[in-house]
């Protein structure tokens, strides 16, 4: 069966096994195989009847999200099982049966309303022409809405090249809300690889970095066969998306998306691996040896600059008197957003840094904060500007000197084009939510870092979720 799997088709878990595992919404063609119907959770009325609905797609999606690292046991996968709920929405190729988004996105507004125990909705699916580079489509922005509203983590295929496209990801693809899928393949050794040749690579319309994450897209499927596309790499992050929720105290999409994207291991973006592949042996929710994480959440006002003090230095990062090792700050912005995703799409966004004191001099660690500095275009183009995800990676190689024993992390919402919202300045806008996730390695297969940090951050820790007293300055 080469590298993916090996030995018999695997039995789906038994009801009992399944009980107590998250649910992730599976909008594809439904769900007919009776093997996997035990890890149903509950079903939607159909959006596509039973004659035009690609049940063949859709119970293959399902068999990966219940439990894919079962099919592809030879593959660097979680074991993590999922139940499904059932969204019966996406017609066969061959159905001539085209769907009216607004529709669709009605259907699905009552779909998601009536199960808000559902907190990851898989999409395996795309429309057949590439994104506009310059607005953002129906789909994408009406999801954004819906997720927004509802709470709710989207996870979407970035879409595969056909004869249409080659080119570009595929709405909804453009969701800014969501997790975007690519897909790559795998190693030898059964690890992420190099990106797969018929995943579509970003990026998105209006400076969206798109895909996010990828991941192996060439799986063992329901009924033994070995299929490519982004479709099957989607539910793999789906999985350990909802998993992610189930582990988090107080946990939020955005919250768990930023865990995902910190996870990946890629310190720049990629148009066709996004940020690379979430998982390499530690769960986004867990701290791998070497490693300690900190989360929260915040409010803050546009216009004002936010910081955090007295985030420790940690002992292991130092050598003579240098900080080694690596370290990754994500944090997302809940965005506010123009009407119908016309351009300008991003009325706010986020600049973010993590600085670190040198003879009495503030430096960067990770993030410049040049998004404001520099020429509009160029910050545009080189600085994603207005997307509403700062990722800042950086593997300190030579060391980085420092002269003090703590760092700081600095934060500042910007705003354009108010009127839309019939407002005249920053002080007329409500906080914008921003989530933060930072990560200090100290190259090391020991957790010693982790209990140091605890231990200095004393009782501002609290399972994971760092809060801190915020000091406020107005700058100009």
């Amino acid at each position: 069966m080469g590298l993916r799997s090996e030995g018999r088709e695997p039995s789906p878990p038994t009801p009992r096994n399944l009980n107590s595992q998250p649910i992730v919404g599976v909008v594809d063609g439904g769900l007919t195989a009776r093997s996997y119907l035990p890890a149903e959770a509950w079903r939607a009325p159909p959006f596509i009847s039973g004659d035009h609905a690609d049940h063949v797609h859709g119970n293959r999606v399902a068999s990966l999200v219940v439990h894919a690292h079962g099919w592809n046991n030879k593959l660097h996968l979680p074991e993590l099982h999922c139940r499904i709920g059932t969204v019966q929405a996406v017609p066969k190729a061959t159905a001539n049966h085209p769907v009216n988004p607004e529709k669709l996105i009605s259907y699905l507004k009552k779909v998601i309303a009536d199960r808000p125990e559902t907190k990851v909705w898989n999409f395996s699916v795309n429309e057949v022409d590439p994104i506009d580079p310059n607005i953002v489509s129906y789909l994408g922005h009406e999801l954004s809405l819906l997720a927004r509203e509802h709470g709710i983590l989207p996870v979407i295929s970035a879409g595969n090249k056909s004869q249409h496209n080659k080119g570009r990801i595929c709405p909804p693809a453009d969701c800014e809300a969501a997790i975007v899928v690519a897909g790559r393949q795998y190693t030898s050794s059964g690890k992420p690889g190099a990106a797969c040749p018929i995943s579509l690579p970003g990026p998105g319309p209006e400076g969206m970095l798109k895909p996010d994450v990828s991941w192996f897209s060439k799986l063992r499927v329901l009924g033994g066969l070995e299929l490519q596309g982004t479709s099957f790499a989607t539910p793999l992050v789906s999985t350990l998306a909802a998993h992610t929720f189930t582990n988090l105290r107080e946990p939020t999409p955005d919250l768990v998306k930023a865990l995902i994207l910190n996870s990946a291991e890629n310190e720049s973006f990629c148009n066709f691996l996004g940020w690379g592949s979430p998982f390499h042996g530690h769960l986004p929710w867990t701290c791998a040896p070497g490693t300690v994480t900190l989360a929260w959440r915040s409010e803050l006002r546009p216009g004002i600059e936010h910081y955090w003090d007295g985030i420790p230095v940690p002992s292991q990062m130092v050598q003579n008197g240098k900080i080694y090792g690596s370290a990754t700050l994500t944090a997302i912005l809940r965005p506010l957003l123009s009407e119908e995703g016309e351009g300008n799409y991003f009325a706010s966004r986020l600049e973010t840094t993590l600085q670190y004191r040198h003879n009495g001099k503030m430096k960067n660690l990770l993030g410049s904060m040049k998004e404001s500095q520099i020429r509009e275009q160029e910050a545009r183009d080189d600085l994603a500007k207005w997307h509403p995800v700062r990722r800042h990676s950086k593997t300190m190689k030579k060391g980085v000197s420092f002269s003090e024993p703590t760092m700081r992390l600095r934060a500042r919402v910007y705003t354009r084009d108010l009127y839309q919202f019939s407002k005249e300045r920053n002080a007329d806008l409500d906080p914008q939510e921003v989530t933060f996730v930072l990560t200090l390695r100290d190259g090391s297969s020991n957790s010693e870092i982790y209990n140091s940090v605890a231990q200095q951050l004393g009782s501002f820790v609290e399972s994971a979720v760092v809060s801190q007293d915020i000091e406020v300055e107005r700058r100009g």
